[in-house]
This record gives C-alpha cells, structure tokens and sequence, in this order.
C-alpha cells in the first residue's frame, strides 16, 4: 500500500457489513503487532533462555527441569546461540507479517469496493483504502 493522496469525505455514513470491514481490518493491524511481539520474544527465549542445554545423563527431576535449564545456561552458550541465529529469516519474518497484513487490508477494501449496495461515499472510502490511501 501506498501513500495516496486521499478523498475529503465529508458525512460519510457506514453500513452494517462495511462497519464489520472496519472491524476486521482493525483486528488484523493488532494482530501483527502481537505477531511481532511473538516473534521477537521467541527469538529472544531462543537465544538467552538456553533452549539447547541438556543436562546429564545422570540427572534428576530438578536438573532435566525447564526452569534449571534456563538458569544454567552460561555466557558461551547464549554467545553460541547469537552466532549460530539466522537473522536473515529473523528480519524476514518480521518484514512480511507487515506484507501479509497490507495484503488483507487490500483484499477487504477491494471486496467491500465491489459490493452493490453501497453509497458513493462508501464506494470511494473503500476504492481510496483499496488503492493505497491511509485514513
């Protein structure tokens, strides 16, 4: 989605399903900020919690626990753990839930742009979102 120059619409007035549109786009714009958030933070868990110590073979219940695991793990491994991360895909992931996100949002304006029973006001709100404007 672009920045377009977007229309001045003045009394513009939402129906039922358009006003469902709006809802959905609104969730999807939170659902990439929670995408976000989880990727970032299993990336982080991946690397600083020590996912990749395992204890020994004589260990007991406390020793093979999570919570020992995580903090066991020492400076080499978390060193280890940032050397040996593909950050490459890391950023690539985090590019593309806002990719995926304006996708949606397009594909929604655009159908609720096609629809017959909507006013020209709604029509052009929906055309303008559909071809890059942001409100």
């Amino acid at each position: 989605m672009s920045n377009t120059m977007c229309p001045t619409l003045i009394g513009i007035t939402f129906d039922e399903e358009s006003q469902q549109a709006l809802n959905a786009i609104n969730d999807m714009k939170s659902t990439v900020k929670d995408g976000w958030a989880a990727i970032v933070i299993g990336q982080l868990a991946v690397i600083f919690c020590g996912l990749a110590v395992k204890p020994t073979s004589s260990a007991g219940f406390i020793e093979s626990s999570l919570g020992f695991k995580l903090a066991s793990n020492d400076v080499t491994q978390t060193a280890y753990n940032i050397y040996q991360t593909n950050w490459e895909y890391f950023f690539k992931s985090l590019s593309s839930l806002d990719r995926y996100a304006n996708n949606q949002i397009s594909t929604t304006a655009g159908l609720q742009m096609i629809r017959s029973r909507i006013s020209p006001k709604e029509r052009q709100f929906w055309k303008a979102l559909h071809y890059g404007c942001k409100f």
